[in-house]
């Protein structure tokens, strides 16, 4: 039901839906995806020609919206030591709406992710994350091009010192045959998937620490 609400852009009816679920204690992952799943039908209808710039826009707001209901602001608050992850839209690339629904997700829980939004090269990448010492590098791309960005992100991390103690996550439009041609560790079908991985690693990497100690 919700993805039919935000596929016919009415956004009273999937706020609406979307409550009725938080109330009962659906898990946010699953209100998310399916409000992403309808943007994502939005986006190939305006592909298409079925759809307007206006309602793609529309659809975006809507799931904004969705966000503060069952996420809230959480970009704040979060200790500064906390482990970071750098993420970013590779270059040539400017498509932006998944690398904010995974950040937004993210930071509800408790990751501290330093966005640096679209087009980026990868000296750009590197460098950010040299800076930070971020453990995690998030890559996200939706055009081809952005294969041979990945890919030369990863070589130019294994020039550097970053690249034994640094994961790679790349997602948008890939699959297990771009993570192989781009040298990533991992990749993500989803925001839920990539945010459980970050999880995970950052966990195992305390475990680690803790019998190391």
């Amino acid at each position: 039901m919700i993805v039919s609400a935000v596929t016919g852009i009415d956004e009273e009816k999937t706020l609406s839906l979307v409550q009725h679920g938080f109330t009962k204690g659906i898990d946010p992952f699953v209100l998310l995806e399916d409000v992403r799943t309808g943007l994502e039908l939005v986006g190939t209808m305006y592909n298409q020609g079925k759809y307007f710039l206006a309602d793609l826009i529309m659809a975006a707001e809507i799931y904004k919206h969705v966000q503060e209901i069952v996420l809230g602001d959480r970009e704040g608050g979060i200790p500064s030591d906390h482990p970071q992850v750098v993420f970013g839209t590779v270059e040539k690339d400017i498509h932006d709406i998944g690398k904010n629904i995974a950040i937004a997700t993210m930071r509800h829980f408790g990751l501290r992710v330093l966005d640096l939004g679209v087009n980026i090269p990868p000296r750009l990448f590197v460098q950010k994350m040299e800076e930070t010492g971020a453990p995690i590098l998030c890559m996200s791309g939706l055009i081809s091009d952005a294969y041979d960005s990945m890919k030369k992100t990863v070589l130019l991390l294994k020039k550097s010192s970053l690249f034994p103690k640094t994961k790679v996550i790349i997602g948008g439009l890939v699959n297990e045959q771009v993570c192989s041609y781009t040298g990533a560790h991992y990749w993500v079908k989803n925001c839920s998937a990539g945010t459980e991985l970050c999880l995970k690693i950052f966990h195992e990497k305390a475990a680690l620490s803790k019998s190391g100690s």
